[in-house]
């Protein structure tokens, strides 16, 4: 296959296919602004904002002023650090990233899903063995284990990752060659979400593939038809699964204490999918005015997640406050965004810090267009949503999806045995040396 040329302005692109010889170059289309890192960031914390101003619960007691002070505090250096990294690769002319040719070997690629799709089933069976038993299983009979009890500690964490890499893996090779046997794989794992009632690698795995099919396909009006249909959906099964999870139906309305201005007419997983979006920013502001941070320079509450349970407690002991919640207006809304941890280490300032760190790194990957880097963009792009409710970014079980995609492209090794005992080499008289 001849490369396409690069005209002036024009960026390389190659939609086709999963070619048969299954080695071609690694173009790909320039990236969708509606993915790029400072809307996407804008959309979510903003659209919070606005959610928030309707104050359809009494859980949510602060002001719209008290609210939006918090939400510019992490805005603004988020946005400065976008504009300024943007201004100092255009004024220094740094090279783009975007048209590298490369080769993919899917063939390897292939392989590579396929070993490891079979090391997780049995993982994972060795994981319902241990636990005697599932999830959905227990919640249906009334036993009283919880979902909270399955797996095993300090290993389970990699086998979501993986899980969730795998079912990445599977729906880039759809987006290539449209064939629906690649979801079969996929699909599986989004089912397997359910069965163990894990709400939070559902909604990882669904918006990682709503980013990579926009960033492949880009984003038509059926496309966006689809998407809004999938969100539908998922706020629905959302709503049943936390039903599950509670017991009965009516159990959100008295944990959510909705207002009398909010409609009673929707179901269950409306009113999930409200309290849930605007209660982690309630807690935000909770502990902004009524905790004091810790001044750690080590920064032990945002970056603990980052370990196994095991290896976090001997390194950092009693050190940590509730590193992944922080304090709480309601226990049973545990999610304070991804900005407690930074708070409680170092308040304002390391609040700062964090939106600074994840504005360098979503910008970075935003600007390359290898395979590899699209599926690591994929990734960062729903840790960056997704700081509503969790900080993705140091949270084992999601951002370790960059090493096994490092893993799925990484070259085949090659052993070629030394030689202990060679012939020589004949020497041409009419060779000359320098």
């Amino acid at each position: 296959m001849q490369l396409p040329k690069r005209l002036d302005g024009e960026r390389n692109t190659y939609y086709g296919p999963v070619p048969a010889n299954n080695l071609e170059p690694e173009l790909f289309p320039s990236p969708s602004y509606l993915l790029h890192p400072l809307l996407v960031f804008s959309v979510v914390w903003l659209g919070v904002l606005l959610l928030y101003s309707l104050h359809l619960s009494f859980i949510l007691r602060y002001s719209l002023e008290d609210v939006a002070s918090t939400i510019l505090s992490v805005w603004i250096p988020f946005a400065a650090t976008i504009g300024i990294y943007e201004s100092i690769r255009r004024s220094f002319s740094f090279r783009s990233h975007f048209a590298i040719p490369k080769r993919i070997n899917y063939d390897l690629l292939r392989r590579r899903l396929r070993i490891c799709f079979r090391v997780w089933i049995l993982i994972t069976i060795f994981e319902i063995v241990v636990s005697n038993g599932l999830p959905i299983v227990w919640a249906l009979t009334g036993s009283s284990k919880t979902y909270v009890d399955f797996g095993i500690k300090s290993l389970h964490g990699f086998v979501n990752s993986l899980q969730v890499a795998i079912a990445l893996g599977y729906f880039f090779l759809f987006l290539l060659d449209r064939k629906l046997a690649q979801l079969k794989v996929p699909a599986f794992l989004v089912c397997w979400c359910a069965i163990v009632i894990n709400r939070n690698m559902m909604l990882v795995t669904l918006l990682e593939f709503a980013v990579l099919y926009v960033r492949i396909r880009g984003l038509r009006l059926t496309a966006a038809f689809k998407l809004l249909a999938g969100v539908l959906i998922f706020i629905l099964v959302f709503g049943f699964i936390g039903d599950i999870r509670q017991g009965s139906a009516s159990a959100i309305r008295e944990l959510a204490q909705p207002t009398d201005e909010y409609p009673d007419w929707l179901p269950s997983g409306a009113l999930w999918a409200y309290i849930y979006i605007t209660t982690p920013i309630n807690n935000l502001v909770f502990n902004v005015y009524e905790t004091r941070p810790a001044y750690n320079f080590l920064f032990p509450n945002t970056v603990a997640t980052l370990f196994p349970s095991v290896i976090r407690v001997i390194i950092y002991g009693d050190q940590l406050s509730d590193a992944e919640s922080g304090q709480l207006v309601v226990s049973a809304f545990n999610v304070s965004t991804a900005y407690v941890g930074p708070y409680q280490d170092f308040g304002l300032l390391g609040m700062t810090s964090f939106s600074v760190m994840i504005g360098i790194i979503c910008f970075f990957f935003w600007d390359r267009n290898s395979l590899k880097h699209i599926l690591m963009f994929t990734v960062v792009t729903q840790c960056l949503i997704l700081t509503l409710f969790f900080d993705h970014f140091f949270y084992l079980p999601v951002i370790t999806q960059l090493g096994w995609i490092w893993y799925f492209f990484l070259p085949p090794l090659k052993f070629r045995p030394r030689r202990i005992f060679s012939a020589p080499r004949s020497i041409n008289a009419s060779s000359s040396y320098e």
